[in-house]
C-alpha cells in the first residue's frame, strides 16, 4: 500500500491481484445479494485507491482493508433494506449460491458429503439470520481469521465489546442449531 501511495508503477495492480479473491470472499460472506459481490469488490478497490494518500501504516494493512470492506457492506445492506421497504416485491430475495465443493471430493462418500453439506447450509442459515453486527463480527473472526483487536478496529468497538458481540453471536447460533443438530461441536465451515 505504501508503494501505491507513492504512485509506484504497477503497485496498485499487484495489490489488486494479491487481495482480489480475499476481498470478493469477504464481501460474499457479508451480504446476501450475490449479484452485487463483483460491484462491491470493485468499490472496495476504488476506495482503497482513493485513500492511498491518507494511508498511514499504524495498523496491519488487512485491518485497513477490512474496515473499507465492512463500511461498504454495511452501506449496501442498509441501502438494500431501505429499497426492500419501498419495493412492491418484498419477500423476494436472491437465493443464488455458488457451488460448494469439498477440499477433496474423491475422498468422501456421497452420504457423508451430503450430511456435511446439509449441516454447513444450516450453519450458514443461522449465521445469516444473526443481527448484522454479530454476523459481521463472527464472519471476520471465524472465516476471515481476524483477531479481536483487528475486529475492534474494523468495527470501531472496544476489545470487550468485540468479545461480547462474538459470544452473543456464537450463543445465538448454538441456540438455533442445538434442537436440529443436537450437542454442538465446533461450527462446521459454511
Amino acid at each position: 500500500m505504501l508503494a501505491v501511495a507513492a504512485d509506484a508503477p504497477g503497485a496498485f495492480e499487484r495489490l489488486v491481484s494479491t487481495y482480489e479473491s480475499r476481498v470478493k470472499g469477504a464481501v460474499a460472506r457479508s451480504i446476501s445479494d450475490r449479484s452485487a459481490v463483483e460491484d462491491l469488490a470493485q468499490e472496495v478497490f476504488l476506495r482503497l485507491y482513493r485513500a492511498r494518500g491518507r494511508y498511514q501504516p499504524t495498523a496491519k494493512f488487512e485491518t485497513f482493508l477490512y474496515r473499507i470492506i465492512f463500511n461498504i457492506c454495511v452501506n449496501h445492506t442498509q441501502y438494500m433494506a431501505r429499497r426492500r421497504a419501498l419495493s412492491i416485491d418484498v419477500g423476494f430475495e436472491d437465493e443464488e449460491r455458488g457451488p460448494r465443493l469439498p477440499a477433496d471430493a474423491a475422498s468422501r462418500r456421497p452420504l457423508e458429503h451430503l450430511a456435511e453439506a446439509e449441516r454447513a447450509e444450516l450453519v450458514r442459515g443461522a449465521i445469516g439470520r444473526l443481527p448484522d453486527k454479530q454476523r459481521r463480527a463472527l464472519v471476520m473472526s471465524r472465516y476471515e481469521g481476524l483477531g479481536y483487536e483487528d475486529i475492534g478496529q474494523v468495527m470501531s468497538l472496544s476489545l470487550q465489546a468485540v468479545k461480547s458481540l462474538l459470544w452473543r453471536a456464537r450463543d445465538n447460533v448454538r441456540k438455533e442449531l442445538m434442537p436440529i443438530l443436537g450437542e454442538p461441536g465446533d461450527l462446521p465451515d459454511a
